[in-house]
């Protein structure tokens, strides 16, 4: 009998404690700040690679076409946008790589160069650059409807067929999203 009654006290308590009116307007308040990646650009070479008959190539070059901001819901809700850059070199020449925004009437949007230095010894030289675009520089991006990439080998000790060492590339767009139902 005593446990009873303080089995219906507990309960009571518990129930009477854990009680709070709920709020169902806070369903209509909905964010959410998702983050998706994908894939740029890869280029693995190795120094022979730059030579076409016994000549040297200074510079390769590549597009890709963007169609992304052709959908009304990813230009209303991108917020922040990053291009991210992982590089090695093994060859004995800085090179450098430009990438170029153009809009639908080839108009440059935006555009950035970053440089990787040389390997003096053919050992791998790691380097990494980002790119971030907010504000008027996402709006540039959000007209961009083809990405340019320029690989230059600048200057330096001369390629041949028995020139050692690699340029490597990988890359990578961030999309960063503030997604919102406010009403």
């Amino acid at each position: 009998m005593i446990k009873n009654i303080c089995f219906i006290i507990c309960t009571s308590f518990f129930v009477l404690a854990c009680t709070e009116d709920i709020d169902f307007d806070q369903a209509r308040d909905f964010e959410i700040n998702p983050v998706i990646e994908s894939s740029l650009v890869f280029f693995n070479e190795n120094a022979n690679e730059f030579l076409i008959n016994g000549n040297e190539i200074s510079a390769f070059q590549d597009f890709v076409i963007v169609d992304i901001f052709n959908d009304q819901f990813i230009i209303d809700n991108l917020v922040k946008t990053e291009f991210k850059f992982e590089t090695v070199n093994s060859i004995n020449r800085d090179f450098e790589l430009q990438v170029d925004f153009l809009d639908n009437n080839s108009q440059l949007q935006h555009t950035f160069t970053f440089i990787q230095e040389a390997s003096t010894n053919n050992n791998d030289v790691f380097s990494s650059y980002t790119e971030t675009f907010e504000d008027v520089t996402l709006e540039a991006l959000k007209r961009t409807s083809v990405l340019i990439f320029t690989l230059r080998i600048l200057p330096g000790q001369t390629i041949n067929e028995n020139s050692l060492g690699r340029i490597e590339l990988k890359s990578l767009a961030a999309f960063y999203f503030n997604i919102r139902d406010d009403s």
